[in-house]
């Protein structure tokens, strides 16, 4: 049998191992020591989250002609759903990651065809989440391709753009195993695929806490005027 490469398949299970996080860990709190994203967030977004969204808003009643929702608080709760959304995304990912490398060891077609009907199977828990997103976490990671418009007061606003995470080329891009892993160059195009969806899906969890950073700035802002 000829491997895609020569090297013993322990090298290259570790070569294509991705980055493990806990839920939430990476997105709404702190980064693990071992982890280096790409832009990571420059104050903790859990506790500015929590901070905003669980704490009465300021000034709530002073007013009886003030607004009933808060359109940067809105934006804020839009962005929490997203970011567990995303998390959820990125651990159906991981999984069918383990799968694919399992793969790599295995002689049998019949074996790996067994594994990349199991691929298969978690891929399309993808696409189960994002139809069964919640509102606020459907504008920002479903199918909707509109930009946030968030108004800051006055004629400013602030716009935060979509991303679409299902498995299509417009999304994450992963296309099913169409030879069942017959082959080790399949098996490592799939893990490419892979690869690439857990950037896009890191990328705009990134995108989402500058944009979160940004609101909760504004609002401590406001807040202390």
């Amino acid at each position: 049998m000829v491997f895609a490469t020569n090297r013993s398949n322990n090298e290259r299970q570790s070569d294509r191992k991705p980055e493990r996080r806990s839920p939430l860990a990476g997105w709404l709190g702190r980064k693990t020591p071992s982890e280096k994203p790409e832009a990571a967030p420059e104050i903790d977004i859990t506790a500015g989250l929590n901070r905003v969204l669980r704490a009465s808003a300021p000034h709530a009643e002073s007013s009886p002609d003030a607004p009933k929702v808060d359109p940067v608080r809105d934006a804020l709760a839009t962005i929490e759903a997203a970011l567990y959304a995303i998390d959820t995304i990125r651990e159906i990912i991981e999984q069918a990651y383990e799968v694919t490398l399992s793969a790599q060891n295995v002689e049998d077609v019949g074996g790996r065809a067994l594994l990349a009907e199991s691929y298969d199977e978690i891929r399309q828990k993808i696409n189960k989440v994002i139809d069964e997103l919640d509102e606020r976490a459907g504008l920002l990671v479903g199918k909707s391709q509109h930009n946030l418009e968030v108004k800051l007061g006055g004629k400013a606003n602030y716009s935060i753009s979509p991303a679409r995470l299902d498995v299509s080329a417009r999304g994450l891009n992963l296309e099913p195993p169409r030879e069942a892993f017959a082959t080790f160059e399949e098996i490592s195009a799939v893990l490419a695929e892979l690869d690439s969806a857990l950037k896009k899906a890191d990328r705009t969890a990134s995108a989402y806490c500058r944009d979160a950073q940004f609101l909760i700035a504004r609002l401590t802002r406001e807040a202390t005027a």
